[in-house]
């Protein structure tokens, strides 16, 4: 891996993967956000602190690994999972 900046603007592909996970995160990152907004900021009749807590790591983990691994992607089932979430919270 090059320190210089002309050696990484030059590897094209290095650069498009960047604006990539750019535009990823800048799509994904505002939505868990307002999903952590509602789980934080609701009291659901029938729904426990512990399982709010538990819900509200889930997405804070979700968010941390994409903040620290620019490549990473939700998977399809952690996409599922915050649907149902998403479900249960509005």
């Amino acid at each position: 891996m090059s320190n210089k900046l002309i050696d990484i603007l030059d590897d094209e592909k290095k650069v498009a993967d960047l604006n990539d996970d750019y535009h990823y995160r800048q799509s994904v990152l505002p939505r868990l956000e307002k999903l952590r907004q509602l789980i934080w900021n609701e009291n659901i009749p029938g729904i426990t602190n512990d399982e709010q807590d538990k819900d509200l790591d889930f997405v804070r983990i979700l968010k941390e690994d994409l903040k620290t691994e620019p490549h990473h992607r939700l998977t399809p089932l952690e996409m599922k999972n915050c649907n149902k979430l998403w479900k249960k919270y509005k």
